[in-house]
């Protein structure tokens, strides 16, 4: 492979792992926001069970 090529071909795996580490990023981040809202869905469902719960108990 001549000079030019090699750069080149360095060049792109460069590119390439800079986009791989990137979207593993990107990833997380989603990862972690999927989380917070699991939490909190799951934390609105027992504040709604309790409020019916009450509800019921006042009827």
């Amino acid at each position: 492979m001549d000079q030019k090529n090699k750069l080149v071909t360095t060049d792109s795996e460069k590119l390439l792992t800079s986009m791989r580490e990137e979207i593993a990023e990107e990833f997380l981040v989603m990862e972690a926001a999927t989380e917070q809202v699991e939490e909190k869905d799951f934390y609105t469902y027992h504040l709604l069970k309790e409020a019916e719960k009450l509800r019921n108990l006042k009827r």
